[in-house]
């Protein structure tokens, strides 16, 4: 009965450390869309590891390290502005100091006079860095980034 017992409790402290570390990254996903939607470089950056990467197939774009990461986000700062993005359908696996994300995302922007509106995917790595997670690298997927007056119908 001890036996079992610990075995449970063994169990449960793995369950409840993994459901600690998915909130922490829901909390670092967060932080991420606020520091993009409201263009704060330093908090931006620091949610990065050193040698971070971001893919963007679409755009092609292909950044490697966090100074390459940031140079890519003042370049889309210039072209889109009021960004607001959101999350939907996540599924976050966590393995030890590595976990990966995957979702659904939307965001509404400006892009001059136009109203831009744009959805895909993104696949995140995270790695944790010094006891904090942080963002080791992400594949952007867009499906769609059009303007109203263009539509996305046909």
């Amino acid at each position: 009965k001890m036996q079992d017992l610990e075995g449970r409790l063994a169990r449960l402290e793995r369950d409840v450390a993994i459901l600690n570390d998915q909130q922490a990254l829901r909390a670092l996903l967060s932080a991420y869309a606020v520091a993009v939607d409201e263009h704060r470089p330093a908090a931006l950056r620091a949610l990065f590891t050193n040698d971070a990467q971001v893919s963007i197939p679409a755009w092609q774009v292909e950044e490697q390290g966090v100074d390459a990461v940031m140079a890519f986000y003042d370049r889309y700062w210039a072209r889109y502005q009021r960004p607001r993005r959101y999350f939907a359908n996540e599924d976050t696996r966590v393995d030890g100091d590595l976990a990966r994300t995957s979702m659904y995302w939307h965001v509404t922007q400006e892009s001059g006079a136009n109203s831009v509106l744009g959805w895909g995917t993104y696949d995140w790595q995270f790695r944790r860095v010094d006891g904090a997670w942080r963002i080791a690298g992400v594949l952007i997927s867009i499906l769609a980034m059009t303007t109203l007056a263009a539509g996305w119908a046909g």
